[in-house]
């Protein structure tokens, strides 16, 4: 039992940490104007805490901006106007080369409402830690119970 929840622990990470939650049903987006917050990695690292705007979001941020900006030509008649709100998407295990952060990023959210992961190559190393355990666990459970 353990092993068969270990493995299909590890699979659900290799699953989205490769891109093909997709298919899965999962959903899958890609994400510009990405800023990481840990830096401090050596050349291909993962960092943990970064983010993002998705094509919407980039979209509607632009909108807002162009509205704030308008709204700041009037402020001498009307007074100080609104600050825009710049909607961002958190995402986590971010490959990153320790100087620039990635022009775009594409992530996996498993629930609705729920934690970006990006596709990460980091993501799946730990994930084959599981994986490798619930189906050799599984393979001596399945030896045990053939041997009685």
């Amino acid at each position: 039992m353990g092993g068969a929840l270990l493995f299909a622990l590890g699979l659900f990470a290799v699953v989205t940490g490769t891109g093909l939650s997709g298919a899965l049903g999962m959903r899958v987006e890609t994400f510009g104007r990405v800023e990481c917050h840990d830096v401090r990695t050596e050349k291909g690292q993962t960092v943990w805490h970064c983010s993002g705007e998705s094509a919407a979001q980039q979209r509607a941020n632009a909108a807002e901006r162009d509205r704030a900006a308008r709204e700041a030509l009037r402020a001498h008649v009307d007074g100080v106007p609104r600050s825009a709100s710049i909607e961002r998407t958190r995402i986590v295990f971010a490959d990153h080369d320790g100087r620039t952060d990635p022009a775009t990023m594409t992530a996996t959210q498993v629930f609705d409402g729920g934690r970006w992961y990006a596709h990460s190559s980091m993501l799946v190393g730990y994930a084959m830690i599981p994986l490798l355990l619930g189906a050799g666990t599984a393979a001596w459970g399945g030896y045990r119970l053939r041997r009685r």
